[in-house]
């Protein structure tokens, strides 16, 4: 009798251990989703500043560091770069 309530007792606690295992999968998977969700964003605001950021400098003229000129024309030169590489992948 006692070892039936010890098996019958064990079976309920694997039980609630699958369960809370399986919402434990859950959550961390959900996470996961945010994480990868909250880095995309941060890349897509990373690169919106990035523009926002050479295009104060253009406005400045004069007034804008080296450093920021040097990488603003870094970043127009790249643009121009990438537009050419479109322009000659739909030509051919």
């Amino acid at each position: 009798m006692l070892l039936e309530q010890n098996v019958q007792q064990l079976l309920e606690q694997y039980q609630q251990l699958k369960q809370q295992l399986a919402s434990l999968e859950e959550e961390n998977l959900r996470q996961r989703e945010e994480i990868i969700a909250s880095h995309a964003e941060y890349q897509k605001l990373k690169q919106e500043y990035n523009k926002l950021h050479t295009a104060h400098t253009i406005l400045l003229g004069k007034d804008a560091t080296d450093e920021d000129r040097i990488k603003a024309k870094q970043r127009i030169t790249n643009i121009i770069l990438q537009v050419d590489k479109a322009i000659e992948s739909l030509t051919q």
